[in-house]
């Protein structure tokens, strides 16, 4: 197993892909004592599907490697195109590229290869979703064989469901749900004004017309973005990541 230290203070990055002259990474966080092969997590940053820093999950993933998890965020190319004509192709093509290479190196990390999840916020949540439903984007020369499909997924307002000025046909995971889509727990504002919470149901509804189990918590006048951490002290960062480990110890994810 590879070794990342004993405090999961910082994160040990690799780059799992080369594109267009850039190297794309992802960010692991280990847990500091496992002498066993641990559950997993791949994380999605929000913010539009704009190329971003994957540190939105970072604070999370603190937590879950103390509790027993790999934690592992995701860098990701933006949406090509402009803001009112998005592309979000490459944002799903490394989505999956991601996942596949933590799939390809479990062994070699640690990680129970029966035992990882899939996780992310807003548009992150939309590409978590995405893993196991949309058909194609996938990279040129890609081994397809190595499964995108998580076996759990964590959504925090995910924005599944039309989107405005998204221009990528076939690309709304709510439209491809299947049998083989994992359940999901979905932490979501009743006030969000930019995904409606009844996008939320509606994705919902239709995992479980496949027999897929999938809880909805609903937070009370929270809108979008509610449950970010914050050097503040979010009360609801707080409030989420207690309902996210509750629903991990009961998935047998983290030990009670």
């Amino acid at each position: 197993m590879l070794s990342l230290g004993s405090e999961p203070e910082e994160p040990r990055s690799y780059v799992y892909k080369e594109i267009d002259g850039r190297s794309l990474e992802l960010h692991v966080f280990e847990p500091s004592d496992h002498s066993e092969p641990a559950p997993a997590i791949v994380w999605y940053h929000g913010g539009g599907w704009r190329e971003g820093k994957a540190g939105q999950f970072f604070e999370h993933g603190k937590i879950l490697a103390k509790r027993g998890m790999f934690s592992i965020s995701v860098d990701y190319r933006g949406y090509a195109g402009d803001r009112t004509n998005r592309d979000i192709a490459p944002c799903i093509e490394d989505a999956k590229s991601a996942f596949r290479w933590v799939v390809t190196h479990a062994k070699e990390l640690g990680i129970d290869p029966d035992r990882i999840a899939a996780g992310g916020g807003s548009a992150g949540a939309h590409l978590a979703a995405s893993l196991a439903t949309l058909p194609g984007f996938n990279a040129v020369g890609e081994d397809i064989s190595v499964s995108t499909i998580p076996r759990l997924a964590i959504l925090f307002n995910p924005a599944v469901g039309k989107r405005d000025r998204i221009a990528t046909p076939d690309s709304d995971p709510t439209d491809f749900v299947n049998e083989k889509a994992p359940q999901s727990l979905i932490l979501h504002g009743i006030e969000d004004t930019t995904v409606p919470i009844s996008d939320a149901y509606l994705f919902q509804d239709k995992l479980k017309s496949h027999g897929i189990d999938c809880r909805v918590i609903a937070y009370e006048g929270q809108g979008h973005a509610f449950f970010n951490y914050d050097d503040g002290g979010n009360p609801y960062y707080y409030k989420t990541v207690g309902d996210m480990l509750l629903y991990l110890e009961e998935q047998a994810y983290l030990k009670k």
